[in-house]
């Protein structure tokens, strides 16, 4: 465990873009001295890094945050001087958007179906009965907002819970080989028959516990989370 600096310990620029209705930026300075031997995250990764044998950044000064916060507004609408001097910056919408465009220009067009995935689709072979979804439910942000009385609700195809003998609003495990979670059974047609979702971000129904930290997408790096075969269960009951 290593400490890092909190919100009020370090300089910092607004990066939330997407969640703002406006085109802009906002520099908050740090307001009170880091406690101890604090240090910000990048720093902290940048020195693991270094000492790894990898140069990620300038860890000479570890409380130089606004030179770290300038780097990563090189490509910025305004510059750091301006942003961390006027506090707040704020952008016209540019429609259409040139960067874009430019952007484009340098890719020659849309990449919609790059070879590498073309590949992955060919090699596909026909899914198991049942496979795993996961989804986010409205009322419940990842692992947050769960005083808001949200139920792990788990959509089946109507279909698939009659095979399995499983009821609208039953208690309701899918599992497989790795491990299994238990929800609340919502029939459903707005779901194809052979999926099974599963919301995310339930520590009682945590889907990690159905995946295999090998099994990983090559493309992306990721673990794979979705397509994954299960079975349903209920009173002691397993699907085929």
């Amino acid at each position: 465990m290593l400490p890092a600096k909190d919100q009020l310990e370090r300089a910092d620029v607004t990066l939330w873009d997407i969640l703002s209705t406006r085109v802009s930026a906002q520099h908050t300075p740090a307001v009170v001295s880091p406690a101890g031997e604090r240090r910000s995250t990048w720093w902290i990764l940048a020195e693991l890094g270094r000492r790894l044998g990898y140069s990620l950044a300038d860890t000479a000064d570890p409380d130089d945050d606004d030179r770290m916060l300038a780097q990563m507004m090189g490509r910025a609408r305004a510059t750091f001087e301006e942003l961390a001097t006027e506090g707040y910056v704020e952008a016209a919408r540019e429609l259409p958007a040139a960067w874009v465009e430019a952007h484009l220009d340098r890719l020659g067009g849309w990449r919609l179906a790059p070879q590498a995935l073309i590949d992955q689709l060919v090699a596909l072979t026909a899914p198991a009965p049942l496979v795993l979804v996961p989804r986010r439910q409205k009322r419940h942000l990842n692992s947050q907002l769960t005083f808001l009385g949200d139920r792990v609700e788990v959509l089946v195809h109507p279909d698939d819970a009659a095979a399995a003998g499983v009821g609208d609003g039953q208690p309701i495990t899918v599992g497989n080989g790795l491990g299994s979670v238990t929800g609340i059974a919502c029939l459903t047609t707005d779901i194809r028959p052979g999926a099974v979702s599963v919301p995310h971000g339930y520590a009682a129904a945590n889907v990690n516990r159905m995946t295999d930290h090998t099994d990983v997408d090559p493309l992306t790096g990721m673990t794979r989370y979705s397509g994954l075969p299960v079975t349903i269960a209920t009173e002691n009951r397993s699907s085929p």
